[in-house]
């Protein structure tokens, strides 16, 4: 399974609908959602072969309407919760308004993933 079957396969299991990458809505966003960015770094053997794969994932949740900070701090425990039982290791976050989805609430959780199967290929 890859880095991003993974990440999907546990967004799935939420209530909240969720994109890779930062969504443009022809209507009114949904009043709660995550979006979520991937980048990897390699870990390099002596001989310059990838040992590893470092992914970091930056997750966003968006939330709006009465309790929008509640809410946002109930999906934040929520996704830390489900992404830590599965390999992952969450490396901070912040909480804030953003410009991209204004009178939504921001929560930015940020989580890496060590995988030694996704590009090492064994030699």
């Amino acid at each position: 399974m890859s880095v991003f079957e993974l990440i999907d396969s546990l967004l799935d299991r939420l209530d909240m609908p969720y994109y890779e990458g930062q969504p443009e809505f022809e209507r009114s966003p949904p009043e709660a959602f995550i979006s979520y960015n991937v980048y990897d770094v390699p870990g390099l053997r002596g001989d310059g072969r990838e040992k590893t794969t470092a992914f970091f994932l930056t997750m966003n949740i968006y939330t709006a309407g009465q309790n929008r900070k509640t809410r946002a701090v109930d999906a934040d425990k929520a996704l830390t919760a489900l992404f830590t039982k599965n390999g992952f290791t969450r490396r901070g976050g912040s909480f804030g308004l953003t410009d991209d989805f204004p009178r939504y609430y921001h929560r930015v959780i940020e989580f890496n993933y060590d995988d030694e199967g996704e590009y090492y290929n064994g030699n």
